[in-house]
């Protein structure tokens, strides 16, 4: 993923890191894009998270537009 913005023209190569999130009543594995995986813990300040690794991208061949096709409707 590359991310350019006004205050960092030059974009940066984020990552895509897998870990595990402990929340309050259960413990899930999702992932986030970081550049270095050092600021993930950070960004969840009341959870634990364990078993940081750097992933290959799961979405990086999938494109979502957000528009369904429009479905056919038969009149009775």
């Amino acid at each position: 993923m590359v991310i350019k913005t006004a205050e960092n023209p030059k974009p940066s190569q984020q990552k895509c890191w897998e870990f595990n999130l402990k929340l309050e009543n259960k413990t899930i594995k999702t992932f986030v894009y970081s550049d270095t995986g050092k600021d993930i813990e950070s960004r969840f300040p009341n959870n634990t998270v364990t078993n940081i690794k750097e992933i290959t991208d799961p979405l990086k061949d999938v494109a979502e537009t957000g528009w369904k096709p429009k479905e056919k409707y038969a009149y009775k």
